[in-house]
């Protein structure tokens, strides 16, 4: 089980789901690179860089039985 949910809030107030807390990593790297890109890929990193100049990196691992790692200025949190 993974630690990763994947939402979009829409402007009617309502919320669209596509990962849910729960579902594998694997099926949140697939919704974002699709399943037919050879070689699959590793993983699908989010980087965020906050005002205060503070790199927020979000590691999902392309893998059934993980969870995703962030990290912090390199720092895993």
């Amino acid at each position: 089980m993974s630690n990763v949910s994947i939402c979009a809030p829409l402007i009617d107030g309502s919320l669209m789901p596509y990962i849910n807390e729960g579902e594998s990593c694997k099926s949140a790297v697939e919704l974002i690179t699709g399943d037919d890109l050879r070689p699959p890929a590793k993983s699908v990193t989010i980087t965020v860089k906050t005002k205060s100049g503070k790199i927020v990196n979000i590691i999902i691992p392309n893998e059934a039985n993980s969870t995703a790692i962030v990290k912090i200025n390199n720092e895993v949190i």
